[in-house]
């Protein structure tokens, strides 16, 4: 299973939104995986495969465990489905279009 971050600067607010909307793409293109909101810190610590972070926090987040990829806009679905069948494909992860 597919361990996703998303990542805001204090992990409460922005980083949970972003974090339902990925959850909704997940399931719309038929992955399964485990997505937790967290904080910049966390994020760069945590034993994840993929973070979604905003562009102005990628060079913060950039060097942890996960491949980091940026999110314009945290409700655009056609942007995180964008990233995650990026990352899907760099990675052969099936899934559904």
């Amino acid at each position: 299973m597919i361990h996703i971050a998303t990542a805001c600067g204090v992990g409460m607010g922005s980083s949970l939104v972003l974090r339902m909307y990925t959850e909704d793409v997940l399931k719309e293109l038929g992955v399964e995986a485990r997505v937790e909101a967290m904080d910049v810190p966390q994020a760069k610590g945590a034993k994840v495969d993929l973070i979604l972070t905003s562009p102005a926090l990628v060079e913060v987040v950039s060097g942890g465990r996960g491949v980091v990829k940026a999110i314009s806009n945290y409700v655009d679905k056609s942007l995180i489905r964008n990233a995650l069948i990026e990352y899907f494909e760099e990675n052969d992860i099936p899934f559904n279009l």
